[in-house]
């Protein structure tokens, strides 16, 4: 039986041109076509979801976490330390690693590069989550080939 994986990105992702500058050349259905085809390669099912609503957003994490096997988050500035939303996501991914869910965060661009404030000061949920940072759509390949071998362990 496959195993099942939710893509959720947040916020300002579905339309990437307007970040150039920060992203690069690059655009969520890219992102999207390379991830169906990694977990193609490694016998995942996948939903890929864009949420531009931080209630919706939430709910896909906490709702429908039990539709899914695994979960990689792009959150986009929700893992920023001094966004009120901060609390909902810690609790969001404490919730499914409790549930021993593996959780991955990706972020397209280097988020600690000199210069680039938008997650300043970062903080990482706690529990196990893996964490992806700077490598544009390849941020995202890491993301599902770890997510796979973390699965299997577990089968």
């Amino acid at each position: 039986m496959k195993k099942k994986l939710l893509i959720l990105n947040g916020p300002g992702l579905s339309d990437l041109s307007v970040y150039d500058e920060f992203y690069g050349n690059i655009s969520l259905e890219t992102i999207e076509k390379k991830s169906k085809e990694v977990c193609k390669e490694l016998n995942l099912e996948l939903d890929f979801r864009q949420t531009d609503d931080e209630d919706e957003l939430f709910g896909f994490l906490l709702k429908d976490s039990e539709k899914f096997d695994a979960v990689i988050i792009n959150p986009v500035g929700y893992s920023h330390a001094l966004t009120a939303e901060f609390a909902r996501y810690r609790l969001a991914i404490k919730t499914l690693t409790l549930q021993k869910k593996p959780v991955t965060e990706v972020h397209i661009a280097n988020i600690f590069k000199q210069g680039s404030d938008i997650t300043k000061p970062l903080q990482v949920p706690e529990g196990e989550m893996g964490f992806v940072s700077g490598l544009g759509v390849y941020s995202y390949v890491i993301a599902i080939n770890a997510i796979s071998k973390k699965l299997n362990q577990h089968t």
